[in-house]
């Protein structure tokens, strides 16, 4: 059986299209995917970063039990700036700070972004754990993994499947697990309820008999507050949680969490994670104290749901553009078979029609396909190519005429294109060469300090700045780092050496310092923020005070060869929160040296997008700690460089970095 030579062209199109839109319908899930989740999680990063540095490390370390909530005003405070960024980030199921109790080797609320609409009891065990309440039309109502139950349902936890049970009948609502009664609700406003062997309360604590759930042992406990019993009690209004109430969940979830704790250490999950509550990512960002002590955590925890929403309609949508692409390319097939076959068959039976009585010049017609009897047929058209040939050099000419115009007008435009880049980038450097004029021209010329520094911003400006003052008896060391890049940041950084000057003149009180540059940008900032250190050196004794606002802590290289990190972590300068700078004082011998630096090189990402890091950036001072400051400085640089893996680095922040040693 012979094919056609339409049909042929079809089914060698169709497969052609069905191979390109399967493909592009792949990579573009794909890239599409892999960019969101990795977006996502920076995003939900930041979350954390932003609650961890707004939160008093040292207020926080001390709120202990609910009596210290109550005694503490900052609380609340810091509660509803919690519950604010749970409302505002809809993908956000909960947020929460822990504590760590080191001696006791423990894990306990402090704050609760979540503040109930009515009165709530939470059952807790470090497999699962959900809230039940009596919703407005007085059904009993579980919430578990970002939804809602008012019938029975089933639990997947890492121990199996769990069944819950509800009975909502009047005067009989009871929660259930494997069938078994936990809970039957009493009252509703205030909530309470009893279990098998008494009645609980906001007040009361009482513990039921073993319930065997899948072979292990749980016991069932509702209170109101107390040490990490499974069940609890929250009020209508209140946090979810009080300080002092135990964090309970899996080993592993646990030691993370010191872990990063201890570390100082911000995390975000790269997987999903099946924690008590339900599949998550969870955020983690590290609260220190004004030591630079890792003392808590903030927790927020990003629903899987959102995430696997969004991944199914990109599966959708990649599935839409290969049925589109797919119907689309069909479409011009079934066209592009048909162009190439019903002219051929038109101008056939037109030659055949013409040579059967309109030419004198025989045609020997061969049989065969269509090409074939269109070769019989070529003899028949020899006398309308000569009018085809110069119809064709009357259009080529008008064609060309067409294009000269077109190529002029391009020529045109990409020479006015040339000349507004020219002019941008000649403003872009004329902006650097302002903002590299800013910078300190001269180093010190005192024999009682060595000093040097590299800075590299990001782009052609940049929001890092360093200055220093110096006379006869006394040195002021200055580095910041303005939020964002390029030239608004780079307005900003001049903005604060214009206010320098009046810091300077608060001498060894560097707290004074701060202030006065807190006050001078207060209400020009628009959003952006500023991390800063001011350090004051007297040049006799050596004595050295420092006030840090939310900077990285400032490193001390002993000339024995130690390494310290003085932390004196104040509050970022921002317009939203007041300033909380203290004055730390240190005594220099002769050889220490101080490094200043801002985060932009511990940020600093390799091909692998690995962060360059504080471990890295500790140990390169460690290895070099006996060399010259001058030395020292070139060392750390060229380590992030060599780290980044480019002759020609690009970097996602500014880079700034200062090295002074004492010589006094």
């Amino acid at each position: 059986m012979k094919l056609s030579l339409r049909f042929k062209l079809f089914l060698g199109f169709i497969t052609l299209n069905f191979v390109v839109s399967s493909l592009l319908g792949y990579f573009m899930y794909q890239s599409s995917s892999k960019r969101f989740f990795e977006n996502f999680r920076n995003h939900k990063l930041s979350i954390a970063r932003f609650l961890s540095t707004a939160i008093d490390g040292d207020i926080h370390e001390r709120l202990t039990t609910v009596e210290a909530s109550k005694t503490e005003p900052r609380f609340m405070e810091y509660v509803k700036l919690c519950n604010k960024t749970w409302k505002h980030e809809k993908e956000v199921q909960y947020i929460y700070t822990l504590n760590f109790d080191r001696v006791n080797d423990r894990l306990y609320y402090v704050l609760d972004g979540k503040i109930p609409e009515q009165d709530i009891m939470w059952f807790e065990t470090p497999s699962f754990a959900f809230d039940y309440y009596v919703d407005a039309t007085g059904r009993l109502t579980v919430e578990y993994n970002y939804s809602l139950f008012t019938e029975d349902f089933t639990i997947d936890t890492d121990i199996g499947a769990i069944q819950v049970g509800l009975k909502n009948g009047p005067g009989n609502k009871q929660l259930l697990i494997e069938g078994k009664p936990i809970f039957t609700l009493l009252t509703i406003d205030p909530l309470s309820a009893s279990t098998p062997i008494g009645t609980a309360t906001r007040a009361d604590r009482v513990k039921s008999g073993p319930i065997t759930i899948k072979g292990k042992e749980m016991e069932c406990l509702i209170t109101y507050s107390g040490k990490g019993e499974p069940s609890s009690y929250s009020g209508k209004g209140e946090p979810s949680s009080y300080p002092g109430n135990d964090f309970v969940e899996r080993d592993e979830i646990v030691k993370q969490i010191k872990d990063l704790i201890s570390s100082k250490a911000d995390h975000v999950d790269k997987e999903i994670v099946q924690n008590a509550y339900g599949s998550f990512i969870t955020a983690y960002s590290t609260i220190k104290n004004s030591r630079g002590k890792g003392v808590g955590i903030v927790c927020v925890d990003i629903n899987s749901q959102e995430i696997d929403l969004f991944r199914r309609s990109i599966i959708l949508v990649a599935f839409l553009v290969f049925i589109v692409s797919f119907v689309i390319s069909t479409i011009f097939t079934v066209i592009l078979s048909r162009h190439f076959t019903q002219p051929l068959e038109k101008l056939m039976d037109g030659v055949n029609a013409l040579s059967a009585g309109n030419l004198t010049t025989r045609v020997e017609v061969r049989p065969g396909d269509e090409f074939g009897r269109l070769a019989d047929s070529f003899n028949s058209m020899v006398d309308n190519l000569r009018n085809a040939s110069e119809e064709q050099k009357r259009l080529i000419r008008e064609i060309s005429e067409l294009n000269e115009g077109l190529e002029q007008r391009v020529v045109e435009r990409t020479l006015t294109i040339q000349a507004q880049s020219e002019e941008l980038n000649r403003q872009i450097m004329m902006a650097r060469r302002i903002q590299m004029s800013l910078l300190p021209v001269r180093l010190p010329d005192i024999s009682t300090i060595t000093l040097s520094f590299k800075y590299q911003p990001m782009m052609a400006v940049g929001g890092d700045f360093i200055d220093f003052y110096y006379n006869k008896r006394e040195m002021m060391l200055f580095i910041c780092d303005v939020s964002g890049h390029g030239v608004p940041a780079a307005f900003l950084s001049a903005m604060v050496k214009m206010s320098l000057p009046a810091c300077y003149s608060a001498g060894r009180n560097t707290s004074l310092a701060m202030e006065r540059l807190h006050n001078s940008l207060s209400g020009k900032l628009g959003g952006h923020f500023i991390s800063a250190v001011f350090c004051h050196i007297d040049l006799a004794s050596g004595t050295m005070v420092s006030s840090n606002a939310g900077h990285p802590p400032l490193i001390i290289v002993r000339h024995q060869g130690d390494v310290e990190s003085v932390g004196a972590q104040g509050r970022i300068i921002s317009d939203k929160f007041p300033l909380n700078a203290v004055n730390l004082t240190t005594y220099l011998d002769r050889g220490d040296k101080i490094i200043l630096y801002t985060d932009g090189i511990i940020e600093a990402r390799n091909n692998d997008l690995m962060m360059f890091g504080e471990e890295n950036m500790m140990r390169i001072i460690r290895e070099h700690r006996l060399r010259p400051a001058t030395e020292l400085c070139e060392e750390i640089y060229r380590s992030i460089i060599t780290y980044i893996g480019s002759t020609s680095p690009e970097f996602e922040d500014d880079i700034t970095l200062m090295v002074s040693e004492y010589n006094g």
